[in-house]
């Protein structure tokens, strides 16, 4: 499923002030910066509803879902059964007894995988999101060989460093998108 790009057209070319701003180099631009961000924050961002993942329990106690935020679960299934005794708590799945235990038994056979409908991500793009987009596919389109320098008989052109090389996020944008990075208990990943 292909999501769509953080920004639009319109904003980018709002934020650039170029009226000469094709739609389609635009989009281009957008759509390349939303994947480095998404790549990066290893979250998909945009809302999606009723996304169907398993997984495989690590944590007894708790199934941790991998994209936030999580805004509701609508069904669980465990070796094809329907579980109801779950409780949701931020992004993770928490059952009573732990998720060994299949409903019906006094044993705690290995559950295999557990399959998870769910909706998660943000109905409105966040300013921080948006705004690194934006930056990211300005820069794009602004230096799109990624070059230091352009020197033509007397005209010369040098760009500054944070513009070099199409998507990379800067220390300053890794600050503004840190919030959003999916992390592994409390350690973030870097």
């Amino acid at each position: 499923m292909a999501l769509p790009a953080f920004a639009t057209a319109a904003d980018l070319a709002a934020a650039t002030q170029r009226s000469d701003l094709s739609v389609e180099s635009a989009d281009l631009a957008l759509a390349s910066a939303s994947a480095v961000i998404r790549s990066w924050t290893r979250q998909s961002i945009t809302q999606v509803i009723d996304d169907v993942v398993t997984l495989r329990v690590l944590n007894d106690s708790e199934l941790l879902l991998p994209q936030r935020p999580v805004t509701s679960v609508s069904q669980v299934r465990v070796n094809g059964l329907t579980l109801l005794d779950w409780v949701l708590s931020g992004d993770r799945l928490l059952r009573t007894g732990g998720w060994r235990r299949l409903p019906g038994t006094t044993t705690y056979p290995d559950p295999g995988l557990v399959e998870v409908t769910y909706t998660h991500g943000y109905a409105e793009i966040p300013d921080e999101v948006r705004a690194v987009c934006i930056d990211l596919a300005a820069m794009t389109l602004t230096n799109p060989g990624g070059l230091r320098e352009v020197a033509i008989d007397d005209y010369r052109r040098v760009f500054a460093s944070e513009t070099l090389g199409s998507g990379v996020l800067s220390p300053a944008h890794r600050e503004m998108l840190a919030g959003y990075r999916r992390r592994i208990g409390t350690v973030g990943l870097r």
